[in-house]
């Protein structure tokens, strides 16, 4: 669905938006702009925008033809997920397309899971058919 149209339907302004997430005006423009910029949006991002607009993460990706399943795992963090599901991280790549050695920093928190990008997301979510929101163990 992306950005501008979950704002209209919530009938919030972009003003209004930047002010309840704390975000700058100009880079949320882009986000409901440049589908690129939407695309690799952090999943915290996209998780403090989806709290506040009522959706789930997924909605804000911007092409309409990928997967929005977006179901709880029943478990949280990435790594608990993979886990869950019986999968090594090399299978997880291979479902996803994710390289193994992101998995591993995300799991080990070498990179934090709050800045994978919204793309990344989406292919592990798929691989692993949960909600992406479920990989974040920061609290959000």
């Amino acid at each position: 669905m992306g950005l501008r149209e979950l704002r209209k339907r919530s009938n919030i302004t972009l003003e209004q938006l930047s002010a309840l997430t704390g975000y700058d005006m100009p880079r949320l423009s882009r986000y409901e702009t440049v589908d690129d910029d939407a695309r690799n949006m952090f999943l915290g991002t996209a998780a403090s925008l989806a709290r506040i607009l009522h959706c789930n993460v997924l909605d804000l990706y911007p092409d309409e033809h990928v997967w929005r399943g977006g179901v709880s795992a029943g478990v949280v963090g990435l790594r608990n997920i993979r886990l869950f599901r019986g999968l090594t991280q090399t299978q997880l790549a291979g479902m996803s397309g994710v390289a193994r050695p992101n998995i591993s920093w995300f799991e080990t928190g070498y990179r934090p899971v709050s800045q994978m990008y919204l793309r990344t997301a989406l292919r592990l979510s798929e691989a692993l058919q949960c909600d992406p929101v479920d990989f974040l163990t920061e609290g959000y």
